[in-house]
């Protein structure tokens, strides 16, 4: 899982930064009873628990050799019939056409807009929906999660294996599921 020779963009699935691949920094472990197990290769995000290349951290380049076997399959729909007919449904639908401009401009195109239907939320004219609490929990957690990124970094640059239990250190039978 370290990063190739030759640098190139990255992204990371738990900051959701963007990097380059030489920016990333071996995290060594000292004392592994597997001694094949150098340590992990790390997101350069401070703070980051982002770990290994092409496991956390992927090559933005669709066409880069690390995301060989992956695939996009937005092509495939040709294929199908019934893909093929909405597709000539599809080219039926003008946002030039007039009429379709006097629809937007007597109705408006944004969904979250509720003038002059307030009453049915229980709220005053020109009130506006509160923000539901699932939504703020969501945001408070980005944000704290942003602040720690934007923090002094505090991962050590070796962890001490030579204490931790075995069970932590390798997979047994018990943890393969099937």
């Amino acid at each position: 899982m370290a990063p190739p020779t030759e640098p190139c963009e990255c992204y990371c699935l738990h900051c959701g930064r963007v990097f380059m691949s030489d920016q990333m920094w071996l995290q060594r472990i000292v004392g592994a009873r597997d001694s094949t197990l150098d340590g992990f290769w790390m997101c350069p995000t401070p703070n980051c628990s982002g770990a290994g290349f092409t496991f956390d951290i992927f090559p933005t380049d669709p066409t880069h050799p690390a995301n060989a076997g992956w695939y996009e399959d937005d092509d495939d729909y040709e294929d199908y019939e019934e893909f093929n007919d909405l597709e000539e449904t599809a080219a039926d639908w003008d946002p030039d056409e007039s009429k379709y401009k006097q629809l937007d401009a007597a109705f408006g195109n944004d969904d979250d807009d509720i003038e002059g239907e307030e009453w049915k939320y229980g709220l005053t004219p020109g009130e506006q929906l509160p923000e539901p609490d699932w939504h703020q929990q969501a945001r408070r957690q980005r944000e704290e999660e942003e602040r720690r990124y934007n923090e002094p970094d505090q991962r050590p640059r070796e962890l001490d294996w030579t204490n931790r239990d075995e069970r932590e250190t390798g997979l047994t039978e018990d943890d393969i599921p099937f």
